[in-house]
């Protein structure tokens, strides 16, 4: 019994100790970042285990930083293998696809998201908008009708469907969604502009 307590006390003192020392090592990661020292704040990170999430996730946050786009992409998907439901981590892969203009894939990852989350709205308007960009007006007024069946009254969907609907000749949609718009903001002129033309 005696020995039983010992190495139970060991194990607890170990475990403490490197849970502490994890405290302490992402508190002078985001002392470093909080600085512009993103190279510091990597290295910093070393001494922790590779197949923690949360370690993973933040190297790909200061490799984005540093604007090493190609190994924050890489620890991102890291973070994904490791935890392969996480949402947060598919988020954080955009912005070195982004930097990248990884299109394709940016689209592969929001959709990935959706097979998660079926009504993650940011998924839905970012698809949307891509599409939109890339004239595929059917596309894009699918994802905004998702978003909108949740947030009727969102700003940026109901404008932007309203500009899908501009470029289909449905004017009389256009109005509706620019009109709602509008009464979220009345005072985007860029819109009433729109509006008036229509």
């Amino acid at each position: 019994m005696k020995n039983l307590l010992i190495t139970l006390s060991i194990f607890v003192a170990t475990f403490s100790t490197a849970q502490t020392k994890s405290y302490e090592t992402f508190s002078k990661s985001y002392a470093y970042e909080n600085t512009r020292e993103y190279n510091k704040a990597i290295q910093v990170l070393s001494t922790l285990p590779e197949s923690s999430y949360s370690v993973q996730l933040r190297l790909g946050w200061l490799h984005y930083l540093n604007a090493d786009y190609i190994k924050s992409k890489s620890h991102y998907k890291k973070a994904i293998s490791i935890n392969k439901s996480s949402i947060e981590a598919r988020l954080g892969l955009i912005y070195p696809l982004t930097a990248i203009s990884s299109w394709d894939e940016i689209i592969k990852v929001y959709n990935e998201i959706l097979e998660i989350d079926i009504n993650h709205t940011t998924s839905h308007y970012q698809l949307a908008y891509i599409y939109y960009v890339r004239k595929m007006y059917t596309q894009a007024g699918a994802h905004l009708k998702k978003v909108l069946e949740l947030y009727p009254f969102d700003y940026n969907s109901n404008a932007l469907l309203g500009s899908v609907y501009v470029k289909q000749g449905k004017i009389k949609e256009a109005k509706f969604h620019y009109t709602r718009a509008m009464e979220y903001n009345p005072l985007d002129t860029s819109i009433q502009s729109i509006l008036n033309g229509l």
